[in-house]
């Protein structure tokens, strides 16, 4: 029989008869930067699938939004870790938005940061971006 687990929350924490796959997507506002990051988790993508998961994202966006204009993919970090970064702009509604996607490969899935701003990225928001991933830390006592 599982053990019960802890989950925690923003809110507070929930107790859990078993370990829980968190499938969850997160949407944070950062009202003084006039972004939000979203964080998603993509369980179905193995390793080695991250560049083809990350073209069709971008295929999806360029089929249903107008203006869709991309940079290359670049390599980058995640704290520690390797990871693959593009930003990209296109027009939903009459509104430009500008993101930048990262991916990068955990132990059992995708993870993805997308940081999106209606306007473009200038030195602020790139640094805050840059300060973002630098922070990252592994949940779990460093594993990934």
């Amino acid at each position: 029989m599982s053990q019960p687990v802890q989950y925690i929350l923003t809110e507070g924490a929930l107790t859990l008869p078993e370990a829980a796959q968190d499938e969850s997507v997160t949407i944070l506002k950062l009202p003084q930067a006039q972004a939000s990051l979203v964080v998603t988790r993509a369980f179905t993508v193995k390793p080695g699938e991250e560049e083809q998961y990350l073209q069709q994202q971008l295929e999806k966006v360029k089929r249903d939004m107008k203006k869709f204009v991309a940079g290359e993919p670049q390599d980058t970090l995640l704290g520690a870790l390797p990871a693959r970064e593009i930003q990209f702009h296109f027009q939903n509604q009459q509104v430009t938005l500008y993101q930048i996607l990262l991916t990068v490969m955990l132990n059992d899935h995708l993870m993805v940061l997308t940081l999106s701003r209606t306007q473009p990225f200038d030195e602020a928001a790139l640094a805050m971006w840059h300060a973002i991933r630098a922070s990252y830390t592994p949940a779990g006592g460093g594993k990934v």
